[in-house]
């Protein structure tokens, strides 16, 4: 059964995100063996609050398609990649 997911980061501006490929590498290290439809860079904006003693973060949406994920998997490799603020997965049935 396949699904279709919209996964929102926010990205530590400390990095640099201009390449396609290492926005991919990053979705990749979370999202396993599922698809990358798209991927958009929306770019540095202020936070609302401060997160990690951050004010500013970069935005990237993907939206992925492949097996249903759990949240679960996805929490513990979030809390491996130092460059992710925050992120939220959603499904898109």
């Amino acid at each position: 059964m396949v699904r279709k997911y919209e996964l929102m980061l926010v990205l530590s501006t400390e990095g640099d995100y201009e390449s396609e490929t290492k926005r991919q590498d990053i979705v990749k290290k979370l999202i396993g063996e599922a698809t990358i439809d798209s991927l958009t860079l929306m770019g540095k904006k202020v936070l609302a609050y401060p997160i990690q003693k951050k004010s500013e973060g970069v935005y990237l949406l993907a939206q992925l398609t492949g097996e249903p994920m759990t949240v679960g998997s996805i929490q513990k490799k979030v809390t491996q990649l130092p460059e992710v603020l925050r992120y939220i997965l959603i499904r898109k049935d």
